[in-house]
C-alpha cells in the first residue's frame, strides 16, 4: 500500500490522462459530428438540386405538351377552315354553272363573288 503523497500523484496523473483522453475524444466527436453535418448538408443539397431540376423538367414537359396540343388544335381548325372553305367554294361555283345555264347572269355573278371569298378564305 502507498502513501497518501503516492497516491495523490498516482490520482493526479491519471487525472491527467482522463482528461486529456476526455479531450481527444471530444475532438473526435466534434470531427465526426462536422463530417456528419456537411455530408448532410451535401445530401440536401444534391436532394434540393434534385428536385428543383426534376420539377423544372415537368414543367418544360407540360409547357411543351401544351404548345404541341395548341399546335395540334390550330392545325385541325387551319385544316377544317379549308376544307369547309374549300367545300364552300365547291358549291358557289356549282350554284354558278347552274345559273349560267339558266340564264340567270346576276345569280351568277353574285355565285362567282360567293365563290372567289371562299377561296380567298381557303388560303
Amino acid at each position: 500500500m502507498g502513501s497518501y503523497n503516492s497516491l495523490n500523484a498516482r490520482l493526479t496523473e491519471l487525472t491527467t490522462q482522463l482528461s486529456k483522453k476526455d479531450t481527444e475524444v471530444d475532438q473526435q466527436l466534434d470531427e465526426i459530428m462536422e463530417a456528419s453535418f456537411d455530408d448532410l448538408d451535401s445530401e440536401i443539397e444534391a436532394t434540393d438540386k434534385d428536385l428543383r431540376d426534376g420539377l423544372r423538367q415537368r414543367v418544360e414537359a407540360v409547357k411543351k405538351g401544351i404548345k404541341d396540343r395548341k399546335d395540334e388544335l390550330r392545325q385541325k381548325v387551319r385544316t377544317t377552315r379549308e376544307d369547309r372553305a374549300g367545300k364552300e367554294a365547291e358549291l358557289a361555283l356549282d350554284r354558278m354553272q347552274e345559273d349560267l345555264s339558266k340564264g340567270d347572269l346576276d345569280s351568277a355573278h353574285i355565285q362567282r363573288w360567293v365563290a372567289s371569298q371562299w377561296l380567298k378564305a381557303s388560303k
